[in-house]
């Protein structure tokens, strides 16, 4: 549940933008550039995601219950896509799958080296037991009907124009 006076995460990111425009006269604009990525769409078979209740009011949530654990609550193909790219895999991750609105679901693979580098972990060797998780792009088509594809395309990115030292105290 959201806590009262606290701000939704995009009043928070306008106030971390005000503060640095005011501190450092930073200024930005998103532009989008073709890099290497991973494009995810939906699989061949659609969807097997659950809609998230409409109009919950309550923040996305998206956590690990250890590693190749995914639980994701109320969120966005744009969340999953962020959390994929900032804590899981090592280029950006483009959101191609059309799907609007919130979805619920639980994610479970088994990692490789190549993947939680940005969260500083070092991956196990994959278990050889007959029940362990498939590896991630399996299991992203198995368990929600997405489609995990390296490929290149337009990643959104923040382009600094200008930007001093801090202002005094």
């Amino acid at each position: 549940p959201d806590i009262p006076g606290t701000p939704n995460p995009d009043q928070l990111r306008n106030m971390v933008r005000g503060a640095l425009a005011d501190r450092f006269q930073l200024k930005f604009h998103e532009d989008k550039k073709e890099m290497s990525a991973y494009m995810l769409s939906v699989a061949e078979g659609g969807e097997k995601m659950e809609k998230a209740a409409p109009d919950s009011g309550s923040l996305p949530g998206l956590f690990f219950r250890g590693l190749g654990v995914l639980t994701v609550r109320n969120a966005t193909m744009e969340d999953f896509c962020h959390l994929m790219q900032s804590a899981v895999l090592d280029r950006p991750v483009v959101d191609k799958t059309e799907l609007q609105g919130r979805y619920n679901f639980l994610l479970k693979w088994t990692p490789d080296e190549s993947q939680f580098g940005g969260m500083g972990v070092k991956v196990p060797p994959p278990s050889d037991a007959a029940d362990a998780p498939p590896p991630l792009y399996t299991a992203i088509t198995e368990q929600i009907g997405l489609k995990l594809s390296a490929g290149k395309g337009p990643v959104r990115v923040l382009v600094v124009d200008h930007v001093d030292l801090p202002s005094a105290n």
